[in-house]
């Protein structure tokens, strides 16, 4: 298929969060000087690796934390059922 060069290249990555999940973090210099962080999930089908700033970590950090409350709040878990005991 040809190349469009009036169209923007577009990608879509859907990335599943599981809990208990075991992500790997590192840091680094870049050749400018300036750090970078990571975090890295591997499984024998894919993997990630998510990277930037700090700032920008922190901001991504911050929008996922809202993501979950947000969650949390609009539907709540719902209580464990009550089983009553039958006399016998």
């Amino acid at each position: 298929m040809p190349n469009d060069p009036t169209r923007p290249s577009a990608l879509s990555v859907a990335l599943l969060a599981h809990a208990g999940t075991r992500y790997e973090v590192d840091c680094w210099l870049a050749g400018n000087g300036q750090p970078n962080g990571s975090v890295r999930h591997d499984t024998a089908r894919a993997w990630f690796t998510i990277q930037g700033r700090p700032a920008a970590l922190r901001e991504l950090a911050t929008a996922l934390l809202r993501c979950a409350e947000l969650t949390e709040q609009t539907y709540p878990a719902a209580a464990a059922p009550v089983i009553e005991g039958v006399a016998g």
